[in-house]
């Protein structure tokens, strides 16, 4: 009876880690901004999804309110399923879809309807909020 507990134990482990490994299903990018690079991920939602067929991806980016880097994507993304408005914090990734913009918000914003969530910049934020001039930024998986 103690070695079929034992196997229990062990399978119960084994499945719960890789139950764990399938919930963290985001991928890893990385930004790069001229010769600097930041990383990211990009969640496992239809947004994310649909954004990830888009790289690698080079755009180009401007300031937009003191708050966020924005460039043009166009309408390619598919955000069907997803909450339809998004209260974004620093270092969060999105796509506002009436203008098709991918959005990287170096400051904490509101409430902002039809702004998708895609992602977050896990490294290198600061090299976004340091832009003053227009720049292009390439993407790609990790």
């Amino acid at each position: 009876m103690k070695k079929i507990s034992i196997i229990f134990c062990a399978l119960f482990f084994i499945a719960g880690y890789a139950g764990a490994e399938e919930m963290n299903s985001n991928t890893e990018i990385e930004i790069i901004i001229g010769s600097e690079k930041a990383e990211g991920i990009v969640y496992d939602n239809n947004a994310g999804r649909s954004f990830l067929e888009l790289l690698p991806l080079t755009i180009k980016m401007s300031d937009y309110n003191n708050t966020e880097k924005i460039g043009k994507v166009g309408n390619k993304i598919n955000t069907k399923g997803e909450p339809e408005a998004y209260d974004p914090d620093k270092s969060d990734i999105a796509y506002y879809q009436p203008f098709g913009n991918l959005c990287f918000f170096y400051r904490d914003f509101g409430l902002s309807h039809s702004l998708y969530s895609i992602g977050k910049v896990t490294k290198g934020i600061e090299i976004f909020a340091g832009k003053t001039n227009d720049f292009e930024i390439t993407i790609k998986r990790k």
